[in-house]
């Protein structure tokens, strides 16, 4: 028994094997591990076993069949081959090789090297084929460069695009010029006339693997697939295989390929399969019961006016359709026209109107203009809200300001400043040191949980102004010495603490709305200040002084 032979039935036994030990143990791991040449994924444990076994033997009776194609001897030479078809056999083999052998490198090593094997072969093998003129091998090349040029910018570039679901343009435009490059080598072949019918079918047989991979994922779940995949590109592994093995036979003109009815047949019958029964009609731009591709992303629905007009049905489908529930476009599209006509006659619907605006725009807009404007106006109205909303606060905390009184006017200084504080949500207004990082004091303050109107930490000064409906007038005193003592009289609470300025800068909270700035309140530059805080209802006093040595 030859090579090739005794390596196909070895490997379909170490196969069949494996698949029996998976039966017997119920796990598909050593039927994966054997077939597919890497560990099984976690999809893999949750899958039925049947299918996943039944693609398992498919592919190793596939693979065991590509080890007898890849490991046949070159038939006898019929004409002395030339160097360069010598060096494109040993380049399509190596290229066999890198196939078959399983890599775990980085993804730009890996593209590096499948271009550094498979460019020279094709320039190579437009050398070496007979019977095609110069301007059909230079399309040729041109085309059969687009897309390994494409790949290895998408991998210096680390595949940076976004995610998205949409086909970037450079790679259907790489797809298709694969996709003619491999019609113009199969027609470089057929007239060259040295490859056999075999050899053209596999090549051929490459274009109709994507068809079944697409037929069995539509009638398998789980793993399945996987399998089905790897099996199919076996084809052009063993295209290649053949491709080298025949250099060596003499250039003549074959006769006209035909290909088996049988084979159209099945063509035909899997495209059908695969865009759908008749009972469930589309649309030429879904897919499948998802509505398309692009409605993945898409979670709530997108303003009318910023949908182009022909794109608009297809927005209305991305957001109603459900996943799982198999209905037709046509169908959603009536009962949404449906919709808009009873919305007209003033009727209720249990329809969105915004939804309904992306059918019947003229309808909802009768009632809901709102709806037909764009995001750029939405944005607009809400910046001018926001806008009139910043300009009454400044205008009620100025007023604010002006009724706001020093309360002590006595104690003067030419460093101090009183402001309106409003207390929104119960927080505090604070005294820190301009140049400080005053985050772990803070969080000492907070984690105390004081009910202490004043609570100090560090280079931090925190004041707790009880929650009111009214504004708090705030008067900061900067001193250079100690003020008289205490006054309690006509104040609910006085209070004092030690701060510290590093840097010699304490500075005051921008309070509320409020256009009034505080002065620097350490007059006497870096150390420790004493801070008095004197308070009543609706009135905050606070005076800093240096503390003494």
């Amino acid at each position: 028994m030859r090579l090739h032979r005794l390596a196909a039935a070895a490997y379909f036994a170490i196969a069949l094997g494996s698949v029996v030990l998976g039966l017997v143990v119920g796990s598909a791991t050593p039927a994966w591990l054997v077939t597919m040449w890497y560990p099984p994924g976690e999809a893999v444990g949750g899958s039925p076993l049947l299918p996943v076994l039944g693609g398992l033997l498919l592919l190793g009776l596939v693979n065991a069949w590509m080890f007898w194609q890849v490991l046949r001897r070159p038939a006898p030479a019929d004409v002395p081959m030339g160097r360069a078809a010598r060096w494109l056999r040993v380049l399509l083999y190596a290229n066999v090789v890198w196939l078959l052998i399983p890599s775990y490198l980085p993804d730009l090593v890996e593209t590096v090297i499948g271009l550094a094997l498979w460019m020279p072969a094709l320039v190579l093998l437009t050398v070496v084929v007979t019977g095609s003129g110069r301007f059909f091998r230079l399309a040729l090349l041109l085309f059969g460069l687009v897309e390994p040029v494409s790949a290895g910018m998408d991998a210096l570039a680390g595949d940076p695009r976004p995610l998205t679901l949409r086909i970037p343009v450079h790679v259907v435009v790489a797809g298709v010029a694969a996709l003619v490059m491999m019609v113009m080598v199969l027609l470089a072949q057929r007239r060259d006339g040295r490859w056999s019918r075999g050899t053209l079918l596999a090549g051929a047989g490459t274009f109709a693997s994507p068809f079944l991979v697409e037929l069995v994922d539509a009638l398998t779940r789980g793993s399945t697939i996987e399998s089905i995949a790897e099996a199919m590109d076996v084809l052009y592994v063993v295209w290649l295989a053949r491709t080298a093995r025949e250099l060596n036979r003499e250039p003549r003109r074959p006769a006209p390929l035909r290909v088996p009815t049988a084979v159209t047949a099945v063509g035909a019958v899997a495209l059908l399969m695969a865009v759908g029964p008749e009972y469930a009609p589309r649309l030429t731009y879904t897919w499948r019961s998802e509505g398309g591709m692009d409605c993945w992303l898409r979670s709530t629905p997108p303003r009318v006016a910023d949908v182009p007009v022909h794109e608009r049905d297809r927005a209305y489908l991305c957001s109603v359709r459900k996943p799982g529930r198999e209905v037709s476009d046509q169908e959603l599209i009536g009962k949404g026209k449906a919709a808009c006509a009873r919305f007209a006659g003033g009727e209720p619907v249990r329809a969105r109107p915004a939804l309904l605006a992306l059918l019947c725009p003229e309808v909802i807009g009768r009632r809901h203009p709102e709806l037909l404007l764009s995001s750029a106006q939405v944005e607009r109205q809400r910046a001018e809200e926001r806008s009139r909303r910043r300009e009454q606060l400044r205008r009620e905390a100025r007023a604010e300001d002006a009724r706001c009184r020093d309360p002590w006017p006595a104690l003067r200084t030419r460093f101090q400043a009183t402001a309106s504080y409003y207390d929104w949500d119960g927080q505090p207004y604070g005294i820190y040191d301009a140049e400080a990082d005053t985050s772990g004091d803070a969080e000492t303050i907070w984690d105390a949980y004081s009910t202490e109107t004043l609570a100090v930490s560090g280079q931090l000064a925190l004041v707790f102004t009880p929650a009111q409906d009214w504004a708090t007038c705030v008067t900061a005193k900067a001193l250079r010495s100690a003020p008289p003592p205490l006054r309690r009289r006509g104040w609910d609470k006085v209070v004092e603490a030690d701060i510290v300025s590093g840097s010699g800068r304490l500075v005051m909270q921008t309070l509320s709305a409020s256009r009034v700035r505080f002065p620097d309140l350490a007059r006497g530059g870096p150390g420790r200040y004493r801070l008095r805080l004197y308070t009543r209802e609706g009135v905050d006093l606070i005076l800093v002084y240096p503390a003494r040595r």
